[in-house]
């Protein structure tokens, strides 16, 4: 699918990799980059207008996510829907649960998982392969099974999903 909202900043254009998969619907302003087989959903707002922000290879960034100043997502990392990355590094293999916020200077390690409604505050670090919860839910039994199941994604419903669309908008094509 052709992304209608990439746009320029300044001398700066985002950078996408033909192999990357990114709806309409989403805006990508500035020095962004998205790498290799990374794909980015509906409503997400990717805005370099002041830092960097890099999406890395294989990651998945869903619906409405939200990135901001210098942010770097490692190799295969799933970003939920309503997720908000602002000045923020992402190790490869973490998982950023659904309407999570993390703040200017965390750090998420590698394989690590933010559970969901989570706030991770400034200069946090959260060690690799670990669970992350502060959210008003606490501490659900399951979090540790789901978080380990989440590490072992390898994407390939995704991968199904954007096969589907593309076949979509090449029919779509040859019919108009």
């Amino acid at each position: 699918m052709r992304p209608d909202g990439v746009f320029p900043y300044g001398r700066h254009r985002p950078r996408i990799h033909s192999t990357a998969f990114v709806t309409p619907g989403t805006y990508i302003i500035g020095r962004v980059t998205i790498k290799r087989d990374a794909s980015v959903w509906f409503g997400a707002v990717l805005r370099g207008d002041a830092q960097p922000i890099v999406i890395g290879e294989g990651s998945l960034v869903e619906d409405n996510v939200v990135v901001h100043g210098r942010v770097v997502v490692g190799r295969r990392c799933v970003i939920g829907h309503g997720v908000i990355l602002h000045g923020c590094s992402v190790a490869a293999g973490a998982v950023i649960g659904a309407n999570a916020v993390v703040f200017d200077g965390a750090r998420i390690g590698a394989g690590a998982l933010v559970a969901a409604g989570s706030v991770v505050y400034p200069k946090t670090r959260v060690p690799p392969r670990t669970v992350f919860r502060n959210s008003a839910g606490g501490n659900h039994p399951v979090l540790e099974a789901i978080g380990n199941r989440l590490r072992r994604w390898d994407g390939a419903a995704y991968r199904r999903l954007i096969r589907t669309y593309r076949k979509t908008e090449a029919a779509g094509r040859r019919q108009r």
